[in-house]
């Protein structure tokens, strides 16, 4: 099986259908694929985890929920995001508007 479908399986099943796969690639260093997992969230698709897989196709690494949840729950936090209003709309909410 490919390396992408066989991680984009396993999180379809497993984890749920907001993560999915990104792309594969290889670590000629430790021998080994490394595929990133992406979960989409209302701010954006964010990177959630990485999944390890030996040249054999067997998993060697696979991140637990709880652990793409919370790296999840810290990006997000970081993240900015926009919010559309006039001004007195975002006075009232007692944000004040940057320009970019």
């Amino acid at each position: 099986m490919e390396i992408y479908e066989k991680v984009r399986e396993y999180l379809y099943n497993n984890i749920g259908h907001l993560t999915t796969a990104g792309t594969p690639r290889f670590d000629n260093k430790e021998k080994i694929w490394k595929v990133p997992v992406l979960c989409k969230t209302e701010r954006g698709v964010i990177i959630a985890g990485e999944f390890h897989i030996n040249k054999n196709g067997d998993f060697v690494n696979v991140p637990t929920k709880e652990e793409m949840m919370k790296t999840v729950e810290l990006q997000v936090n970081k993240l900015p995001f926009l919010y559309y209003g006039t001004k007195k709309e975002l006075h009232k909410q007692k944000i004040t508007p940057v320009t970019i």
